[in-house]
């Protein structure tokens, strides 16, 4: 698949591209074309040229996708969706985008006035299909190829299909579990993971922390 990763020169955008590009057409976006084209440049690097990564402004990444990822910041959602809006056509979007803030003790979550970030990006994408993932996943480990990340993946959506898409997706990297987690209006309760695990990682001292369910048998 074509995969655009938008607001893709950060960490997590990076980690992506490395881990995906085996199997997909990796398009980094971001607000400057010259930075994402960096950003691919970097990526490839790291895959020892292996891959197929370029890098190119939002809209036109968005535009040439089939799949898109918002790996952005809370405060750029509104930028890259409605403000985009006119890229979008039929894509299914994944959001791992979580709003929250640190109040000088600890990280919170910040509700949205439609619960949650996947919610708000459903409300500036209207018929789109939106899938909640990929929250509680360190960014630095996903960019180390050796890494085994041993994490479960939870996955909110309403429709089937793109649940199942996302799904692969995360198969493909290795040792991550993807776990069904309910419809896109339960994405709330996976977003207010990641502040709670930095808090836990911060106050521990756990380096490149995740979540995994266990079962007892």
């Amino acid at each position: 698949m074509k995969i655009a990763l938008v607001g893709g020169t950060g960490d997590i955008g990076t980690g992506f591209a490395v881990r995906w590009a085996a199997n997909h057409e990796i398009i980094i976006g971001s607000r400057k074309a010259d930075k994402a084209k960096e950003s691919a440049a970097a990526a490839l690097a790291l895959l020892g040229e292996r891959g197929n990564v370029w890098g190119t402004d939002n809209g036109s990444a968005i535009a040439a996708a089939e799949v898109v990822v918002l790996c952005v910041p809370y405060e750029h959602l509104v930028s890259v969706t409605s403000d985009l809006k006119a890229s979008y056509r039929d894509q299914l979007v994944i959001s791992p985008v979580v709003p929250m803030s640190y109040n000088g003790k600890f990280f919170e979550f910040n509700h949205p006035a439609e619960g949650s970030a996947a919610m708000q990006a459903k409300s500036l994408l209207p018929g789109l299909q939106i899938v909640s993932a990929f929250h509680t996943i360190c960014a630095a480990a996903l960019q180390a190829l050796h890494r085994e990340l041993k994490a479960d993946v939870f996955i909110c959506g309403d429709e089937p299909d793109a649940i199942d898409l996302v799904a692969g997706l995360t198969q493909e990297i290795k040792s991550l579990r993807p776990l069904k987690a309910g419809p896109l209006a339960a994405s709330a309760l996976v977003e207010s993971l990641t502040p709670m695990l930095l808090n836990v990682a911060r106050r521990n001292k756990i380096k490149d922390a995740g979540i995994t369910i266990v079962s007892e048998r």
